[in-house]
């Protein structure tokens, strides 16, 4: 009997139905570790934000515009997935106030996952007196929460970012 080198048709097809099945189940974890990846610049620059706002207000007890605390968006402004807006118009300032303000906004403008176009993330500023402000980072969809963590769920009033 003469040896033949080489490999059967069902050993070729055994092959052929393991890579079948791991790209069936690796792909779909691949895309949705590409729209997690473009979404993490959200938590990043709101918290460049918070940290560059919080800096403006233990130096003037106020709150400033984008460009009073020296704040640039990711992109300028615009960037493959996000849109980012300032809310703030002027500076506020805080005396006795306890009313919330809208300074931050991001809305998406791809699909990202199961997250559908045009929800937003934003960070509203909850004063509490003269000497301390809190930070909430909310985003308007549970579907959007999902790829960039520890945001709150609530619904985000569109008009609060008029500009």
């Amino acid at each position: 009997m003469t040896k033949r080198n080489g490999f059967t048709l069902i050993e070729i097809m055994v092959v052929i139905v393991i890579l079948g099945v791991l790209a069936a189940v690796g792909v779909p974890k691949l895309f949705g570790m590409q729209a997690k990846a473009k979404a993490a610049e959200v938590p990043t620059a709101a918290g460049t934000y918070i940290h560059l706002q919080e800096v403006f207000f233990h130096n003037s007890h106020g709150i400033g515009t984008w460009k009073d605390i020296g704040y640039s968006a990711p992109g300028n402004g615009t960037t493959s997935s996000f849109v980012y807006k300032d809310c703030i118009q002027e500076k506020i300032s805080i005396q006795n106030s306890t009313e919330s303000v809208t300074g931050w906004k991001a809305t998406n403008t791809a699909k990202l996952n199961e997250c559908t176009p045009h929800n937003s993330w934003i960070v509203i500023i909850d004063p509490q007196g003269e000497s301390e402000v809190h930070y909430r980072e909310v985003v308007s969809s549970a579907n959007c929460a999902s790829i960039t963590g520890y945001w709150t769920v609530e619904d985000v009033n569109a008009s609060n970012c008029a500009n």
